[in-house]
């Protein structure tokens, strides 16, 4: 009796030492990550885990936005069916811009009528920011510029910041097709594939001012299918990212590919900070600091899936366009890098997505053979960018002159001057 006494007295040492060394690692860690998520450790900054879906400072921005959006002081705005849109009659600065909207939300100091006037060529352009020419005030935007190249023609500018082409797709359809253009340009940048196939905005921008969900289609036989937002209001949105995490994820992981769940996902045991520690090492170590999709765009253009739906989104918009009675244009908008490969020999990354555009017989313009020519064999192409990463005006005049050129050599555009 004695000796299995003796015996049983093992296990609850054990157990006593397992319990205290558990409160002192707990202990500790709890000191160490004090009033803060993240920590820097050797040259990496790491974060516990889970991760939330609405950081600190995307909780203040939607706060600020809501409480412009009361006042009708916000330019942009929550939209239920499009994520976000532009709001009709007003006026910002941001980074010493000017932007501006008029009644039905496009950007410009004019009105159009529903229909355009007998003799006027009315294009109408859809797209994101490089469409709507962030960076530039109003008279430097190519689509301005564009429209003051000939008194018969009338450009409207749909193009939001921030926009895929499935949110430009449901812009042209719900708002801008009724006023009955004869072009629409299709304005697509080198993110939008990345956008097209993402629903939070932040799982592909951490940093985003817009920490907003967005319609998406996705592939259905030889079509798309359209998901709509998922959420019909900021507070609905806001209310599930951080009162109940796991139903947010649940309607919006399943065809958002930049979502990995187990960043975001809350446990029974992350109520304790070492659980958390241990956890957030294991996704470190199997992610290697890098998630899943987020390397460089010439991935994701080398990935069918993101290419496919892209594809048909570009294809089905265009088809769309042809449908209504009017011209589609593909406008491909490269960044920086893009320019500089294609001066030094190397195609665009986005080439396969042209020709095979070209094969369905959608017209398309490569902006980059215009900027490279324009530059004069040089390859630093400094001068046709703003700070914020966008055109600066004199990029804008190349977008309009290259335009114009097309309608012109396409002959939509009739008398035109040998230089157009």
């Amino acid at each position: 009796m004695i000796r299995l006494r003796s015996w049983m007295r093992l296990p609850l040492q054990a157990s006593v030492v397992i319990t205290i060394t558990f409160a002192l690692l707990e202990i500790s860690t709890r000191l160490v990550w004090w009033q803060r998520d993240c920590l820097a450790l050797q040259d990496r900054m790491i974060c516990l885990l889970p991760a939330p879906i609405l950081t600190d400072e995307q909780r203040e921005i939607l706060e600020i936005f809501e409480q412009r959006e009361r006042e009708g002081k916000n330019f942009d705005q929550f939209d239920p069916v499009l994520g976000w849109s532009i709001r009709p009659n007003s006026r910002t600065i941001e980074n010493g811009t000017p932007y501006e909207s008029n009644e039905i939300g496009v950007r410009a100091e004019r009105s159009y009528a529903l229909l355009p006037p007998p003799g006027v060529t009315r294009i109408a352009v859809f797209g994101p920011s490089f469409a709507h020419a962030d960076d530039v005030a109003l008279s430097d935007s190519w689509p301005y510029l564009l429209e003051q190249s000939r008194p018969d023609l009338e450009v409207m500018n749909w193009g939001v910041g921030g926009y895929g082409t499935d949110q430009s797709f449901l812009r042209y359809t719900t708002q801008g097709a009724a006023y009955a253009p004869h072009v629409v340009i299709i304005a697509y940048e080198e993110d939008n594939i990345r956008r097209n196939v993402n629903r939070y905005r932040p799982f592909v921008h951490a940093q985003t001012g817009m920490p907003l969900t967005k319609p998406v289609f996705i592939p259905k036989s030889d079509g798309l299918q359209l998901l709509e937002n998922p959420f019909r209001s900021l507070a609905a949105l806001r209310d599930a990212a951080l009162k109940n995490p796991s139903y947010f994820l649940d309607i919006v992981c399943p065809h958002d590919l930049f979502c990995v769940r187990e960043r975001y996902q809350p446990l029974p045991l992350d109520s304790l900070f070492t659980y958390r520690l241990l956890r957030t090492l294991v996704f470190e170590m199997h992610y290697q600091g890098k998630l899943p999709y987020l390397s460089t765009w010439r991935d994701s253009y080398a990935d069918p899936f993101q290419v496919e739906v892209t594809l048909r989104l570009l294809t089905e918009f265009a088809q769309t366009v042809r449908e209504n009675g009017s011209i589609p244009l593909v406008l491909m908008f490269a960044y920086r890098p893009t320019f500089e490969e294609y001066a030094a020999g190397s195609p665009p990354m986005y080439q396969d997505l042209i020709d095979q555009l070209l094969q369905r017989d959608i017209p398309v313009l490569d902006l980059t053979p215009e900027f490279v020519a324009a530059n004069h064999e040089s390859r630093d192409f400094t001068g046709y960018f703003a700070p914020g990463g966008h055109y600066n005006e004199a990029g804008n005049q190349v977008v309009s002159n290259a335009v114009l050129a097309y309608l012109c050599r396409e002959n939509i555009l009739t008398g035109c001057s040998p230089q157009s």
